[in-house]
């Protein structure tokens, strides 16, 4: 495979963000880097009724030579479990042997929703995922923040001041390829667009690096509503400016090995093309794919046209006409509803179908990815 042309870190970022420098009093929490070494700590989390605190593992790896912070998260949502494994495979002391600059790992940013495996921490019931702090929507009421919120700005505070750039590690539903998001780029005025195209083809180029199939996140207008910039990497990105996108490793609530296989390859290989590492990018395992190498943008979809009972005719990572059909449905005497049928609209890519076998009007039975045309940097919907 050939060599990654690599990003100059300090030109590219230091219009951006300052150009974090790998630093041996770099402290994140308690845990405070030191060069050649893996460092233990924790973050401080929520304080609970009951006494005590619930901490956020922290591990720190650093190089011996000056280079970039990477910062890998992983398990914001509890049931999804592969970064965990994920972090824990990648972080060895071979790799502070070999590397330059700094790696700053939360292998769970949940570990309320790690031990019950549920999605939210219970003591907030708020998606921990679209709390971070992000440009507020017109229609939103003053009110005191959340639980999870105020943790979340402490976290992204930590990224503010030592993130040059960062991967969030996610899973998607139980029948899901691996595949990674990227965040369109988002500007409120017009002279920012020459640095925001920079910071998107700076984007681009690390997630080709990390070499697993990529979708573009959703349209700005649904992306806003549905809280997405108010994400980890999606504040990250539009906040802070730093280059950053999420990986979704399969499946939730079980571990898909070889997509975490896939993953530390594809983290060392960021890590080759941000100059952290020598040599050339390891081979990716072969992943599902789409045929080709047009952009294309996630969606939900397709949807039933009534309740019934589902009988998937796809496996994740099928490639689909237009028109193809995902699913029968019928009741629950197997008689057929409708047509007794539930197809795609234009040719579309499976990431994923839905757990289980309902369908009600309204939920969609699969995650797809269709044909992208439009911008990938774009003025903040009004």
């Amino acid at each position: 495979m050939p060599s990654f042309a690599r990003p100059n870190y300090i030109s590219d970022y230091a219009r951006l963000n300052g150009g974090c420098l790998a630093k041996t009093d770099l402290r994140i929490g308690d845990c405070v880097a030191s060069p050649g070494k893996l460092k233990y700590g924790t973050f401080e989390g929520v304080a609970l009724p009951t006494g005590g605190n619930d901490r956020l593992a922290v591990v720190i790896a650093q190089g011996k030579r000056e280079g970039p912070t990477f910062w890998i998260t992983a398990n914001i949502h509890g049931n999804e479990l592969a970064g965990i494994n994920t972090l824990h495979r990648l972080l060895t002391d071979d790799l502070c042997a070999a590397m330059a600059g700094t790696i700053v790992a939360i292998p769970s940013l949940n570990p309320a929703g790690l031990r019950t495996n549920r999605r939210h921490p219970y003591w907030d019931d708020r998606d921990p995922n679209r709390t971070f702090p992000g440009r507020r929507r017109a229609d939103e009421e003053p009110r005191e923040p959340t639980v999870y919120e105020r943790l979340a700005a402490r976290l992204l505070e930590s990224l503010r001041g030592s993130a040059d750039y960062y991967v969030d590690l996610h899973c998607a539903s139980i029948q899901s390829v691996g595949f990674s998001i990227r965040d369109r780029v988002l500007y409120k005025e017009e002279s920012e667009r020459p640095k925001m195209e920079a910071l998107s083809t700076t984007l681009d180029a690390m997630v080709a690096a990390f070499g697993f199939p990529a979708v573009v996140e959703f349209p700005s207008q649904t992306y806003i509503a549905r809280e997405l910039h108010k994400s980890t990497t999606g504040a990250a990105l539009q906040e802070l400016r730093i280059p950053t996108f999420t990986v979704e490793l399969g499946m939730h609530s079980a571990v898909d090995r070889p997509v975490v296989a896939a993953a530390v390859i594809g983290l060392r290989n960021i890590m080759r093309w941000a100059g952290m590492l020598d040599g050339p990018p390891e081979p990716m395992p072969a992943l599902p794919r789409p045929p080709d190498g047009r952009v294309r943008r996630r969606e939900d979809g397709p949807y039933p046209p009534a309740a019934g009972i589902l009988d998937y005719r796809v496996e994740a990572g099928a490639y689909m006409k237009e028109g193809g059909v995902v699913a029968t449905l019928t009741d629950m005497w197997g008689r057929a509803v409708g047509d007794g049928e539930v197809r795609v609209g234009p040719e579309t890519w499976i990431i994923g179908v839905e757990d289980g076998v309902l369908a009600y009007p309204g939920s969609a039975i699969a995650h797809v990815g269709v044909i992208e045309s439009g911008p990938l940097v774009e003025r903040w919907p009004s």
